[in-house]
């Protein structure tokens, strides 16, 4: 089978200091349909950067980028990309900022909002839709950016560690409804995080990224139909740790 995306040494480098700094390094990475991949590494490794590679927000100094066969390095609004914030416009409100993506591409509006109707109770915002996102918590601020990204109709999502600002009882619930959209919508997604027991519970395969310059150097396959023990969650977790922490 062929994977849905393949990413063939990239390198990039910014400049700090009015000097080059290299923040990725021969970056390799495939994925399958479907699948759901954790990224876990050092703050300041290049995560980001890679997810913003991925989505074309910026081009690799070398290396190539292909979906579904083609090639899309440098090009945006093909895959679906969620940043840490939820950047919904305060002055619109739950189905205008959704519509977004959609008027961006000039899409059907009607057809859009149908859709929206049918996902609202996939994405627990029913009674929702007229509210301000001063008036949602954040866990629906959250899925409500979530739904927006998910009406740029990309198959494959790019999620930049979407609940790190939440509190921890609302992280466990999204994190489990996390998992059901991706199921239920058949999507594959690609998950940026510091939690490495989110990235145990939601993923089938985790990959480990060293300290800069970044570069997967260790890669986890998970069963997600066979849940893991107690012991073995607390196994792997430190020996993930470990990797962080040694930064490889």
């Amino acid at each position: 089978m062929q994977p849905i995306l393949r990413a063939e040494h990239l390198y990039k480098s910014f400049l700090l200091a009015g000097k080059p700094q290299l923040i990725l390094e021969d970056v390799n990475f495939t994925m399958e349909e479907e699948g759901f991949v954790s990224v876990v590494g050092s703050s300041g490794c290049g995560k980001t950067t890679f997810l913003e590679l991925l989505a074309g927000i910026t081009k690799p100094d070398k290396g190539e980028i292909y979906y579904q066969g083609e090639r899309i390095t440098g090009k945006t609004g093909l895959l679906g990309y969620m940043p840490q914030d939820d950047l919904l416009f305060p002055w619109l409100n739950v189905q205008e900022n959704v519509l977004i993506p959609v008027r961006v591409r000039n899409g059907d509006i009607k057809a859009a909002k149908a859709r929206i109707q049918e996902l609202l109770p996939v994405f627990g915002l029913e009674g929702h839709i007229k509210h301000m996102p001063y008036q949602l918590s954040g866990g629906l601020r959250q899925r409500a950016a979530f739904l927006r990204t998910c009406m740029m109709e990309a198959k494959l999502l790019l999620l930049d560690e979407p609940f790190a600002s939440l509190d921890a009882i609302t992280r466990i619930q999204l994190q489990n409804w996390l998992g059901y959209i991706a199921r239920e919508l058949k999507l594959s997604i690609i998950l940026v995080t510091h939690d490495i027991e989110e990235a145990i519970n939601l993923s089938d395969t985790i990959m480990v990224m060293r300290k800069q310059p970044g570069k997967f150097v260790c890669s986890f396959k998970l069963d997600r139909s066979n849940k893991m023990n107690e012991m073995e969650v607390l196994k792997l977790k430190k020996e993930i740790l470990e990797l962080v922490a040694n930064g490889v």
